[in-house]
C-alpha cells in the first residue's frame, strides 16, 4: 500500500535514531510526518510487552485499528562497533599506534573509550564522525524503504 507523502523533518527523525536512551521512545507519525516522543511510564500500566501486544491485538478483525504511528529503532551497541571496526579498516591514513589503540577499544567493546581515544585527534575523530554520519543514514534509508514512508522530500544526505 503506498502511503502519501510525509513532510518529515529530517533533523528530528535523525534525532530519534541516535537515541540510545532506553527510557526515552520516538516514532513517525504516519499521518502528520512529525516526530513522536513518549518518556518513561507511559506503558507502565502493562506488565510486559506480551500483555500489551495482546491489548493491541484485541481488535484484530475487520474492525482493527490503523496503525499510525511508527516505532523508530535506533542501531546498538553491536552496530556501532562494527562501524568503528570498518572505520579502521578502511582509514588508512591512522598513525600506527592510534590505530592499534582504537583495534584494542574495540576488542574490548567500548565505543565510549573508542571515541575517548580519538579526543586528541581532531581530524581522525572528523573522519569517525563523518563515517558514522553516513552509516546513521544508510540504516536510516533501509528503515524507510522497509516501512515504504514516502517521504515529500528527499532526506538532505542525498
Amino acid at each position: 500500500m503506498k502511503h502519501k507523502p510525509l513532510h518529515i523533518n529530517w533533523d528530528e527523525l535523525e534525532a530519534a535514531f541516535e537515541n540510545r536512551s532506553d527510557d526515552l521512545v520516538y516514532y513517525l507519525d504516519l499521518v502528520t510526518g512529525q516526530i513522536v516522543l513518549e518518556g518513561e511510564g507511559e506503558d507502565a500500566h502493562f506488565d510486559d510487552d506480551d500483555e500489551m501486544d495482546e491489548a493491541v491485538d484485541e481488535g484484530n478483525g475487520t474492525n482493527r485499528p490503523q496503525v499510525t504511528r511508527l516505532y523508530v529503532v535506533t542501531f546498538t551497541n553491536d552496530d556501532e562497533l562494527d562501524w568503528m571496526d570498518e572505520f579502521l579498516e578502511g582509514d588508512g591514513k591512522l598513525e600506527d599506534g592510534l590505530k592499534d589503540k582504537l583495534i584494542e577499544c574495540v576488542t574490548q567493546e567500548s565505543p565510549q573509550a573508542f571515541k575517548d581515544g580519538l579526543r586528541n585527534h581532531a581530524e581522525v575523530r572528523d573522519r569517525w564522525f563523518l563515517f558514522r554520519t553516513e552509516r546513521l543514514h544508510e540504516v536510516m534509508d533501509a528503515w524507510l524503504d522497509e516501512h515504504k514512508v514516502n517521504p515529500a522530500s528527499k532526506p538532505p544526505w542525498k
